[in-house]
This record gives structure tokens, sequence and C-alpha cells, in this order.
């Protein structure tokens, strides 16, 4: 009998396994087989061809199964990535059972949303979302409320088998608040050493009721963004299907690819944060030789004028950020980086963005100018 589970088991992990990782041999997209007639087939397509989900070959998709806490993670952190590309090396997080097939994107997402952060509080609210994230799930794995517990089990665990329960509406909500984090200290109005404290205020569950059949404060918390379009009632105890969690998913990139618009159009600190985002994705691209990113960011001419450089910005190296916008066309930004290198010298170098649709940001660098401070 334990046998025959464990094959079975192993069997649910390769079919989880192929639709999101797919295969490195595939020649070509392929098509589900599973999803014509259903009502959420054009989502489903439009993140395949994002490269949200994968799809090589003929696959079926299995869209009314129900989707898993380390599917959604994962699929989370190519949604991200689909907007912003990688902004961090991936960090092993000891937390995770190293046994689960796809942490290494779920690692990956959790230093992504790290980083983000960090720009978002100048690096000084020393709260760390991802962290939160997967310790709230431990919560939930371990039959507890997402919520603050008067003492914390400093040696917590995500197993891979939690990691693969499926999710639930309320999980789904959690993981979403920590995914907007950085925009919730954005419009929170709140210093950034008061971080910790305003993140506590939902944990601690002190935040309003609002949906009659939930006293947990994430599905409020996310309301805002318009990620799950619901009245009154939450059904927090509900399992997400596949296709159910791609259509948020679907809502949320969209969501993002406005926000990150309105941030180069908003604030000096607006400007300042999200060019920070933009240099280190790229810098990031430009070190580890991603090419797909380094096309996305740089014209050719930008790309040759960083190979000429006496000084090569690294991606997470200790630098101060301005935007100013060209004297001679409002539309051109100039982001100017001063890095700070201890060992060869400080220097300078001005990235001249100009105005593109083909990639999320909506801007490429089309010209650099090097100055040794």
């Amino acid at each position: 009998m334990v046998k025959r589970f464990a094959i079975v088991f192993l069997l649910a992990l390769l079919v989880v396994q192929s639709v999101f990782s797919g295969s490195a041999n595939a020649s070509a997209p392929g098509m589900y087989t599973d999803i014509q007639g259903h009502w959420a087939s054009e989502q489903i397509e439009k993140m395949a061809d994002l490269g949200i989900v994968k799809r090589t070959g003929y696959q079926p998709f299995y869209p009314n199964k129900p989707v898993t806490r380390g599917e959604a993670l994962v699929m989370l952190n190519r949604v991200f990535e689909a907007i912003y590309g990688p902004i961090e090396k991936p960090e092993r997080k000891p937390n995770l059972d190293q046994r689960y097939l796809l942490r290494g994107e779920v690692d990956q997402l959790l230093s992504n949303l790290k980083t983000m952060m960090k720009i978002e509080t100048d690096d000084l609210g020393k709260f760390d979302p991802g962290d939160r994230m997967l310790y709230y799930l431990y919560l939930a794995e371990t039959g507890h409320l997402m919520k603050k517990q008067e003492k914390e089990n400093p040696k917590w665990w995500m197993s891979s088998a939690g990691m693969q329960w499926p999710l639930t509406r309320e999980e789904a909500s959690l993981i979403l608040f920590h995914m907007m984090a950085p925009q919730k200290f954005r419009t929170a109005n709140i210093k950034p050493q008061d971080t910790v404290s305003f993140f506590n205020s939902y944990y601690e569950w002190k935040r309003d009721r609002f949906y009659r059949d939930t006293y947990s404060p994430y599905p409020l918390a996310i309301r805002e963004f318009n990620l799950f379009r619901t009245e009154k009632t939450f059904s927090p105890n509900k399992i997400l299907t596949r296709a159910e969690y791609i259509v948020v998913m679907d809502r949320l990139i969209d969501y993002y690819r406005m926000d990150v618009a309105s941030q180069f159009r908003g604030s000096p600190a607006n400007q300042k944060h999200i060019a920070q985002v933009y240099l280190r994705a790229a810098n990031l691209a430009y070190e580890t030789k991603n090419q797909k990113q380094l096309s996305a960011l740089f014209t050719d001419d930008a790309r040759k004028s960083m190979a000429k450089l006496e000084q090569v910005p690294t991606y997470n190296g200790p630098v101060k950020v301005s935007v100013k916008a060209d004297e001679n066309n409002s539309k051109i930004l100039w982001v100017i980086a001063h890095y700070l290198d201890p060992k060869n010298g400080d220097f300078q170098i001005e990235y001249r963005l100009e105005e593109d649709a083909s990639n999320a940001y909506g801007r490429k660098i089309t010209a650099l100018i090097y100055t040794q401070k």
C-alpha cells in the first residue's frame, strides 16, 4: 500500500513538473489539449505565451484541478520577472524543504521580493515579506491560524508535502498580500522605520473586518488591487483551481504594468525607486549574460558602450540614484547613478532611457555617459 502511494505521489510530481518546468529540448510551443471551450482559456493561453506556465508539445493543463501552494509561488515569481526581470540572485532559504522540486524558483521569488521591499523603503524598513509569506504558510500547514503567535518557533520549516497541498483562497490572499507589500507600504504614508509595526498590525488581526465570512485581514488588504472580484463574502476555505489562479495572475500582471508606468510618471521618490529596480535588472542581466533581458533593456549601441566602460557597475553595489527629464525632450529620462567603489574609486554613469514598448518598463537604455568621480 505504501509503495503504491509513493508511485502515485511521484507521478503527481512529474505532472506538476512537466507543466511548470516544461522540456528543455522542446522545439515548438505546442498547445494545451484540455482548455478548448474553457471559460479561462484566453487567460491560460496568455500566461503560456508569457512563460508564466510552460507549454511544450501537446499536453493537458488540468484547469479544474487545485493549484498547489508551491505552484502558486512559482507563478508569482514568473509574473514578477515578466514585468521587472530578475533583480536579485536567489538565496537558498534554509526554512524550505530542499526536496521540493520547484524550490529554486521559490527561492528566487523570496529574494526578488526582499530586494523590492528594500528599494521601496530605502533599506530602512528591515521587513522581509518573502520570509513572512513562507512563515505564515507554514502556520497554515501546521493547522494554525495565519496570525501572529505569542512566540515564534525559531526552527520552523516548510515541508515539501506542505508546498504540494491545495491552495485556499485565504492562503492566496496571504501570499498576494506579501507580493503587494511594496505597494502597500508606498500608499500607507508611513515612515520606513515603522514598516514592521505596520505589517504586524495585519499579523495581529487588528485590522477592520470587511467580508462577513472571514475575520482574516488579508482578503481586505488586497481588495484595492482588484485581484479577486468578490463582494460581501470571500469564501476563504474554498480551494482555488489552476484556472482560477491563472485569472488572478492575469489581473496581477495588468496591475504591475500600470504600476510601473505610473511610477515613472510619479513623484521624484517613485521615479528613483523604479529607476533603481530597472538598473538592478539591467546590471544583473549584464553580469549573468542574460541575453533575453539584455535585449529587452538595452539597445545594441548601449550594450556596446557597456562593454567599453572602464568600470562595470555591479547590480547590487552601493549606488545613489537620481532621475531627471531631458532638457530637450521631456519623454526622455536620464538616470544618474553614482556608484561607490571603495577599491577602484567612485564613478558615475548617466543612463538615457527612451520610450520603448518592447518591455514592461516602457523604456530602454539607449546611451551611457561614464564619469570618473
